[in-house]
């Protein structure tokens, strides 16, 4: 498990995490389940490794925040859950869910509930949502 994908080419994401595609950072790229809910998965393009390169993983979290803070800020989501989970994709991503109290499966955990109700159009209001932020990195 943790496999780290060399290359993040949009066709390779999506194939491998059947996930759509949102964006490019320089430390990781974004993907959107494509579910009614505000599932996002970020995808290292490092290891998580502390005894390898520590400063990528703050940077890489600090990331993660920043993007949390830019998502709160504008009201695109408000409570969120982070895991690096990666039981059922061996490669490394980490979870990063905004959870509402009138969603389809609140208060529980949304792994547990699967399948959630599909959207194509959740992922497309979320990257629409992002552009500045990803537009002025």
């Amino acid at each position: 498990m943790d496999l780290i994908l060399p290359t993040h080419t949009p066709e390779i994401l999506e194939t491998t995490f059947d996930s759509v595609y949102l964006y490019d950072h320089p430390l990781y790229s974004l993907m959107a389940e494509k579910t009614a809910m505000k599932w996002l998965l970020v995808v290292p393009k490092k290891a998580l490794d502390a005894e390898g390169d520590l400063d990528y993983i703050q940077n890489l979290y600090g990331s993660i925040y920043q993007l949390i803070g830019f998502m709160q800020k504008h009201k695109i989501g408000e409570h969120f859950n982070i895991a690096k989970i990666g039981n059922k994709n061996p490669n490394q991503h980490i979870h990063l869910i905004f959870r509402e109290e009138n969603d389809e499966v609140w208060p529980d955990a949304v792994w547990c509930h699967e399948p959630l109700k599909p959207s194509l159009k959740t992922p497309e209001k979320l990257k629409l949502a992002l552009k500045d932020f990803y537009q002025n990195l």
